[in-house]
């Protein structure tokens, strides 16, 4: 008798090792897939047509004529630079402010050094270059999503802020 209790318990032991070791498997359905997927796409235009009408705002109550990027982004020459073109690949040193649009200063004196079309800062700072020359001074307005994107800089800048750059100087690493 004790021999088939130990019989037993070894099977029963056997039976829930291998039902442990199965993987669970969890089948998505494709349309909840597919609709949460819609829903984010629509929740992330939102957020862009609502950035882009804050800075149309924006730009209006200053009275500025800017100049609209392809990735959103709008600037505002100041001062055209005398010296060459600014060209991918170019190593740059770029002195500006940083602010919210609401005007909250972030960075009140900034200046890094990058290379032009590695998108090293931001993506809307590394468009701008390509279309100045050295020595140029501008106002520029970026949505968040060509800026510091939806978690911001891990510092000053927060998750989706439309962010104005002030640049003061550019010039070319020697």
């Amino acid at each position: 008798m004790k021999r088939f209790c130990y019989i037993i318990w070894i099977g029963l032991a056997a039976a829930l090792a291998s039902a442990c070791d199965r993987t669970p498997t969890i089948e998505l359905e494709t349309d909840k897939t597919a609709a949460v997927k819609e829903n984010m796409i629509n929740a992330n235009r939102v957020v862009i047509q609502s950035e882009a009408t804050q800075i149309d705002a924006y730009i209006q109550r200053r009275g500025w004529k800017t100049t609209p990027l392809r990735c959103g982004a709008r600037y505002l020459l100041l001062e055209k630079g005398k010296g060459a073109s600014i060209q991918a690949e170019d190593t740059v040193v770029v002195t500006y402010r940083l602010e919210a649009l609401d005007g909250t200063p972030i960075y009140r004196h900034q200046t890094d050094t990058l290379v032009v079309g590695h998108r090293e800062v931001t993506p809307a700072l590394d468009e701008l270059l390509e279309e100045l020359t050295y020595g140029s001074t501008c106002w520029m307005i970026a949505p968040s999503n060509s800026a510091y994107g939806v978690v911001g800089d891990g510092d000053r800048v927060a998750s989706r802020t439309v962010i104005v750059y002030n640049i003061q100087e550019i010039k070319k690493k020697e």
